[in-house]
């Protein structure tokens, strides 16, 4: 059985592949029945997991949803509140120094929508002479070739003369990470401009920078060679000639560009500008959309789901935080829905499809008794020891948070899927907002099918956050209720240094500062600030941030103020005031 990988994109991942054994011409005939590629605007929350090339959590990654933007903590989670998301297209960038930029495309839902990027290392294939042009050879047979005097400078479009640094990396389709390292989604628009989705043959990710570390690109009228190993599984069903694919990084989109011929066992293309390089073909997909509930009727949230094809292939996403799942799969044929614990293993399967047309299943129930499926469950008390009606529970399982809110009793509720008996613990935190407490932290130990935390305390310290401040004599106040987002952390550097950051938005109002601390109350430099829409700000030293209490533990609160002199790197000639102060809990 040959083996294709084709794209499933449903919410949050939107990665997914499926294999079939079809033969294709790679002309990109194939169109999709989703709502073409016009704008759906939704606002709602965005979080996500940031990993860096090993898997494990990326701090300090700067993410960008929109006009909203956030940075990872040491469990490289991120969370933006109210962002401005599309539900046919919506994009996510992650960027980090010494990374290609990660971008996550997905059909955003009323949920909250979780992402997961695996970032790619941005490693040096080898250098170039601009003047007589050259070629880098990958480890796997992969090649970036460059013509003579065919390269410039991209800022200001001069010809560059001197060493290439070429910056390559082979994206492997048939990966088993491919869902996490994937640029964008496996979702593009093609020549005519209809939304597709895409079945890759090989994908690469490349840079030029000069020894100095400026970004170069290729001249106009000039053009680059890629040379793309086709993977070994679909290498006899290859087609002789296929489609070339770019991201477009505002979109996260693959935007159709040339075409590449098959050499033996690679495709060879040519390229007029670098990015994101993908051999591809289209396939006919319709949108499919379900809800994934327990037996009690509550959501399954963020779990593993994959759907497999009649031909043994295989797709993977996640669930957002009511449930939902939505997007594009191939059309007209039979699926099999599976939902997967946390080690891999299945533990709920139903028959889909085929599927002709736009297709909602409503809800899909897995019964209760599905032991890796557990409800989290307990009661919030205020500080007279009746229920909290106006407030939730912060659950942290692992790198991910969920938020449950109270009821009329003050009972909350959510679940979890966890590999089937395995010890695992959670950390759970009270937050009356009526009355603007919160309690402690509480471990609890979870059980299947059912964990009951009982009374937790909501009462006991402030719950109050805010970020305030004063810029150019115009007061700015983002407190919660009403803020977009109030988000702190701190990530361990080295010699017992911290780096902190400190951030809140509300629609077009924004602040976000970091200071290298070292872990307990002072005073520090402030050595980034951005500010209503104004990045790359020059600081006037001294700036500095007075730090009054520093959180040990999570659920505790960054407290202190800040106050400074700065200039925006758009208008050198203006000097702006600025001072604020900030109460803000640790995540």
């Amino acid at each position: 059985m040959k083996r294709i990988q084709y794209a499933l994109f449903l919410f949050a991942i939107t990665v997914l592949s499926f294999n079939c054994q079809k033969q294709y011409s790679g002309t990109g005939s194939g169109t999709t029945t989703i709502e073409n590629n016009l704008p759906s605007p939704i606002i709602a929350t965005l979080q996500g997991n940031i990993k860096d090339e090993t898997g494990q959590p990326a701090a300090g990654v700067q993410i960008k949803a929109g006009s909203k933007t956030a940075t990872t903590d040491a469990s490289g989670y991120f969370r933006i509140i109210k962002a401005d998301l599309d539900k046919n297209a919506s994009v996510v960038s992650a960027e980090k120094p010494g990374y290609f930029k990660g971008l996550r495309t997905f059909n955003a839902t009323s949920g909250v929508n979780q992402v997961v990027i695996k970032l790619l290392k941005k490693t040096m294939a080898g250098s170039i002479d601009a003047g007589t042009g050259g070629n880098v050879t990958l480890s796997n047979g992969a090649q970036v070739t460059l013509r003579a005097n065919g390269v410039i400078k991209e800022n200001d479009g001069s010809v560059y003369t001197g060493s290439i640094n070429v910056y390559a990396t082979y994206i492997d389709p048939s990966a088993s990470d491919i869902r996490e390292t994937i640029p964008g989604s496996l979702m593009g628009n093609d020549k005519d401009n209809k939304r597709v989705s895409l079945v890759s043959f090989g994908m690469m990710a490349v840079t030029l920078e000069s020894a100095s570390g400026e970004k170069l690109q290729i001249a106009s009228g000039s053009s680059a060679t890629l040379t793309s190993p086709i993977p070994l599984s679909v290498q006899s069903i290859a087609p002789a000639t296929i489609s070339l694919w770019y991201v477009d990084e505002q979109t996260g989109l693959w935007k159709e560009e040339g075409m590449a011929t098959k050499t033996g066992t690679d495709y060879v293309g040519q390229v007029k500008h670098f990015s994101f390089w993908n051999s591809d073909f289209s396939a006919p997909s319709v949108t499919l959309s379900l809800t994934i509930k327990n037996g009690k009727g509550l959501p399954v949230v963020y779990a593993s789901v994959m759907i497999t094809s009649a031909d043994s292939g295989h797709a993977y996403s996640n669930t957002d935080s009511l449930g939902q799942v939505r997007g594009l799969v191939p059309s007209n044929e039979n699926l099999v829905l599976k939902v997967i614990d946390q080690c891999g293993t299945p533990i709920y399967s139903k028959n889909i499809g085929p599927f002709d047309q736009n297709t909602n299943l409503g809800d899909i129930v897995i019964e209760s008794t599905t032991s890796s499926i557990v409800t989290l469950q307990g009661k919030l008390l205020d500080c007279n020891n009746a229920p909290v009606t106006n407030g939730y529970a912060i659950i942290y399982i692992g790198n991910i948070q969920r938020y449950a809110n109270t009821d009329a009793s003050g009972n909350y509720a959510t679940t979890a899927v966890i590999c089937s008996g395995s010890a695992t613990t959670c950390m759970i935190l009270g937050i009356d907002d009526g009355n603007t407490q919160q309690g402690l932290i509480t471990n609890v130990s979870i059980s299947s099918p059912v964990t009951d935390a009982g009374n937790i305390s909501a009462c006991g310290t402030s719950a109050a956050e805010f970020v305030n401040y004063n810029l150019d004599g115009t007061a700015y106040e983002l407190s919660k209720p009403g803020t977009d987002s109030l988000f702190a952390f701190s990530t361990q550097g080295p010699a017992q240094s911290f780096t902190t950051s400190i951030m809140g938005y509300k629609l077009t109002d924004g602040i976000n500062f970091s200071f290298i601390d070292n872990g307990a109350t002072g005073i520090f430099a402030i050595s980034n600030l951005f500010i209503m829409g104004m990045n790359n700000t020059g600081l006037v030293q001294p700036f500095n941030v007075t730090v009054t209490s520093y959180p040990q533990s999570s659920g505790e609160f960054y407290e202190g103020t800040f106050s400074g002199q700065f200039r925006d790197s758009a208008d050198l000639t203006s000097l702006h005031t600025i001072k604020g102060s900030f109460r803000v809990r640790k995540y």
